[in-house]
């Protein structure tokens, strides 16, 4: 009997855990690694390696010492970018060259890039200057390499830059900052999976931050875009990756809409987190955890689109305060709830982007009622606190 081949998933949390069941429906034995014991996919993997997986040096260090034949990044930003790092000396399929990671998932290199190729994003500076060249206020001042709104800080007047570039610096792990032209418009997303540098199948999002001005808490599929600003995303898509060369797999990109134009704000070739799949997977029948971890596993088998257009939102219930958390009442009128608890009851909540109470997704009755409730489902959760 062949020995089944093996695989390291770099995470341990919830947001892991489906990964896992998915590796393992691959037919693959699957170890973990991660920093804490008591997370979600200690107890169901194989095995388990007690690592800081966005060390680079420890993760390359574990599959030395491991026969592991894949390498599978899962939902965080730094634990992809040290596996990139990895794969890169190790031969691992699945990953883009050190070069086109960084330019990818480093903020500041992605907006020069794009500006230097034609690629629409909003003008971009880096943050060295006392102040942006030309700038019209508002700007936003993010850490180039910082996730969830973390560290990001509207500035509406020249005086106030410096203070918010402490703030993103402070964030970064590098102490690293852009700033950026403000554009407001509608928030998106879109989920391309390549193969051959072209879009093999694709999904996009309808996207809102009613409780953290940058974090998305409130989204809904199918979206509700037209076919001109999708073939205008899927065009800049196709273009980044013609020119960068993109391996096989996941291109994952947040974008804003104004005035019928599409602006890239940032993409990532790890899987999104907070259980992002599940609305895509829920709405559409789309195989998405298998597709985005195929290319990882070296499995050529190719996307397919998935054809349903059930309207499913999705809420992450989190506080614009700390508070202790005892349950979460839904107050809206749906087909099928499906709740995923993230703390105990009685536990202390920090106020978003730091922590969230629960993931919620929702299964509605009709379009219309998805277009209006999706901006409102913070209304639709009342969470029951300490006085």
């Amino acid at each position: 009997m062949t020995e089944r081949k093996r695989a390291l998933l770099i995470g341990t949390s919830f947001s892991a855990a489906p990964l896992l069941k998915a590796l393992r429906g691959l037919g693959l034995r699957v170890a973990v690694c991660g920093n804490d014991p008591h997370d979600a996919c200690v107890a169901w993997a194989d095995a388990y390696h007690a690592i800081d997986y966005s060390d680079p040096r420890a993760l390359a260090a574990l599959v030395d010492r491991e026969p592991f034949d894949f390498l599978c990044p899962s939902c965080n930003d730094f634990g992809y970018l040290a596996a990139a790092a990895v794969a890169a000396t190790r031969g691992f399929p699945g990953f883009d060259t050190p070069s086109v990671t960084r330019t990818l998932h480093d903020k500041a290199a992605f907006r020069a890039f794009c500006m230097q190729e034609s690629i629409r994003v909003p003008r971009a500076w880096t943050g060295h200057d006392p102040e942006p060249p030309g700038a019209a206020y508002p700007v936003l001042v993010k850490p180039v390499d910082s996730f969830s709104g973390r560290g990001m800080t509207r500035v509406e007047a020249p005086a106030d830059l410096g203070a918010a570039l402490d703030v993103a610096r402070a964030e970064s792990r590098s102490g690293a900052a852009v700033v950026e032209e403000f554009i407001e418009g509608t928030l998106h997303s879109h989920s391309a999976f390549l193969r051959g540098q072209r879009i093999a199948s694709d999904y996009f999002v309808d996207e809102f931050c009613t409780v953290h001005p940058y974090q998305v808490n409130c989204s809904n599929s199918p979206s509700f875009l037209g076919e001109d600003v999708r073939e205008q995303m899927r065009g800049h898509v196709a273009r980044m990756s013609a020119l960068l060369q993109l391996a096989d797999g996941l291109l994952h990109t947040q974008f804003l809409v104004r005035d019928g134009s599409a602006y890239v704000i940032e993409c990532m070739r790890r899987c999104p987190g907070d259980l992002f799949y599940h609305l895509v997977s829920y709405s559409s029948g789309a195989s998405y955890i298998e597709d985005y971890l195929r290319p990882f596993v070296d499995d050529s088998t190719l996307p397919v689109q998935g054809r349903q257009q059930t309207p499913w939102v999705r809420h992450t219930v989190s506080l614009t305060q700390p508070a202790v958390v005892w349950s979460i009442e839904p107050r809206l009128d749906c087909e099928q709830l499906r709740v995923f608890g993230l703390s105990p009851s009685g536990a202390r909540i920090e106020p978003a982007p730091f922590d969230k109470a629960a993931i919620v997704f929702a299964r509605l009755g009709s379009a219309a009622s998805m277009r209006e409730l999706t901006p409102k489902l913070v209304d639709c959760f009342h969470v029951h606190r300490d006085p």
